[in-house]
C-alpha cells in the first residue's frame, strides 16, 4: 500500500512539473514594438503568460526561467483585425417557408405572413464556425481576429467577433445584426421581394414585428424575432452593408426609424456623406480591395474607348481614392475588412496609404480602432498588459512592400507563417 501511495505521489509530481513547464512565460525581447495606440518602443520586450500579455516595455524585469525569443530585426504589432468577413462559416440551409397562396385566384389584403425571403435571422455566426480553411490565409496577412457574418440575404443574421484559433474563440457572440437593403439578392426563385422597394418594405416590416414582439410578453415564441430583440432594444448595432451615398442615407433613415445604432460596411462613397456620418457618430468599415488607377493613355482602333471617357473614369477613381483620408480627417472612426474573399489585407492597406491615408491612421484602423468599433478593445487591439497575446511579427515596417509576416501569436500560441507550423 505504501508503494502505491509513493507511485501516486510521484505521478502527481510529474503532472505538476509538466503543467509548470507548459505555463512558462514567453518573452520576446530586442524587438521594435508598435503598441497600437501611437506608442512606439524602439527596442523592447513583451512578456506572455497563459495566453495573455503580462508586461510590455523597454526595461522589464522578466522571469529567469522564461522561454526567451530574440526579436532583433522584428517589427511587432497587435494582431490585425478583419472587421468584416464572410469566410469561416458553414451556414445552415434557408428555412422552408411553405406554399404561398395563389395570387391568381385571391387578392390578399396584406403580404403573405410566411414570406421570409432573404430574412436569415436564424443564422447565428458564433454557432456556425468552420475556420479550418481560412486560418493559413489569415495568418499570412497578419489577421488574428475577425468579425464573421453570413453575407447572405437582406436581414443576414447575428455577427460574431472571433479570435482565429483552430476552433475559434468567440470574443463577442452578438456583435450586431447584418442588414443589406439591396434588390436581387437571391434567396429563392422569383417572387416578392425581388426589387429594392420590396426588400426595404420587408425589412421594415420584420423590424416593426420585432419591436412589437420585444415590447411585451409574446403569446407565441418566435425564434427569428427573438434573435432580433438585442437589435431593436438598442443592445447591439445594425451592420448595414452600404456602398453608395444613397445606400448610406437609406440605411441611416431605417436606423432612425427603429432607433437602432449602426455601423456602415463598405462605404465606398462615404466621403459624400461626411456630415451625416459625423453627426450620428457612425463608424465605417472599409474594404481593402483597392483598385489600381485606370489608364488614361489614349487608345487607338475601331473599338477604342474615347479619351473623354478614360479621363472621366480616372477622375471618379481619384475621387474615391481619397475616401479613407476624408473620413479620418472628419474624425469618423474606420476599420478595414477583407470582405467576402481572401484579398491581400496588407497589400490593400499599403495602397490606401499610397493614396493619402496617414500611416498612423492605417495602423489604428487595423488594430485599436477596429477593436473599439467592434466592442473588443478590452481584449485586443493594443499590446498591453491584461490583453490577449495576439501579435503579428514582420521583418520590417508594415507599410514597406518588401516586409512580410513572419510569425503570429494568437492568444499566446505561436504560428510561424513561413514554416507553416505552430509552436
Amino acid at each position: 500500500m505504501a508503494i502505491r501511495f509513493k507511485l501516486l505521489g510521484l505521478a502527481m509530481g510529474l503532472i505538476a512539473t509538466a503543467a509548470h513547464a507548459q505555463s512558462k512565460d514567453v518573452v520576446i525581447r530586442n524587438a521594435h514594438i508598435d503598441v497600437g495606440d501611437g506608442t512606439v518602443i524602439s527596442v523592447g520586450s513583451i512578456v506572455i503568460h497563459d495566453g495573455k500579455i503580462s508586461a510590455v516595455g523597454d526595461n522589464l524585469e522578466v522571469p529567469a526561467d522564461a522561454q526567451f525569443i530574440d526579436g532583433k530585426g522584428w517589427y511587432v504589432y497587435p494582431g490585425f483585425i478583419d472587421a468584416y468577413s464572410t469566410q469561416g462559416l458553414k451556414l445552415p440551409d434557408a428555412p422552408t417557408p411553405g406554399t404561398p397562396p395563389d395570387n391568381r385566384t385571391t387578392a390578399p389584403a396584406s403580404m403573405w405572413h410566411a414570406n421570409k425571403k432573404g430574412i436569415r435571422t436564424d443564422i447565428i455566426a458564433s454557432k456556425c464556425l468552420d475556420l479550418a480553411d481560412r486560418l493559413k490565409d489569415s495568418y499570412g496577412m497578419g489577421v488574428t481576429t475577425a468579425l464573421l457574418t453570413s453575407g447572405s440575404g437582406s436581414i443576414r443574421g447575428t455577427a460574431a467577433v472571433v479570435d482565429l484559433t483552430s476552433s475559434g474563440n468567440v470574443l463577442v457572440p452578438n456583435a450586431g445584426e447584418e442588414i443589406a437593403l439591396k434588390g436581387g439578392f437571391g434567396g429563392g426563385a422569383g417572387g416578392y421581394p425581388g426589387t429594392l422597394f420590396g426588400v426595404t418594405a420587408l425589412v421594415r416590416q420584420v423590424l416593426a414585428d420585432a419591436q412589437t414582439y420585444s415590447s411585451s410578453e409574446p403569446a407565441k415564441k418566435d425564434s427569428g424575432l427573438d434573435n432580433l430583440k438585442p437589435l431593436v432594444t438598442g443592445q447591439v448595432p445594425a451592420l448595414f452593408v452600404a456602398d453608395t451615398a444613397r445606400e448610406i442615407v437609406r440605411a441611416s433613415r431605417i436606423a432612425d426609424e427603429f432607433n437602432v445604432k449602426m455601423i456602415v460596411s463598405g462605404g465606398r462613397e462615404a466621403y459624400r456623406e461626411l456630415e451625416l456620418l459625423k453627426s450620428k457618430s457612425i463608424p465605417v468599415i472599409l474594404s481593402v480591395d483597392v483598385s489600381d488607377a485606370p489608364s488614361v493613355k489614349p487608345e487607338t482602333g475601331a473599338d477604342s474607348t474615347p479619351t473623354a471617357v478614360l479621363e472621366d473614369r480616372y477622375q471618379i477613381w481619384l475621387e474615391k481614392s481619397k475616401n479613407p483620408k476624408a473620413l479620418v480627417d472628419a474624425g469618423i472612426p474606420i476599420a478595414f475588412s477583407v470582405g467576402s474573399g481572401f484579398g491581400d489585407y496588407l497589400s490593400g492597406v499599403r495602397k490606401l496609404v499610397a493614396q493619402g491615408l496617414p500611416k498612423e491612421a492605417a495602423l489604428k484602423a487595423m488594430t485599436s480602432g477596429a477593436a473599439t468599433i467592434l466592442g473588443v478593445s478590452d481584449k485586443v487591439g493594443t499590446i498591453a498588459a491584461g490583453k490577449l497575446a495576439n501579435l503579428v511579427i514582420l521583418n520590417g515596417d508594415f507599410i514597406d512592400s518588401k516586409s512580410a509576416v513572419q510569425t503570429v501569436f494568437v492568444e499566446g500560441k505561436r504560428i510561424d507563417v513561413k514554416k507553416g507550423g505552430a509552436k
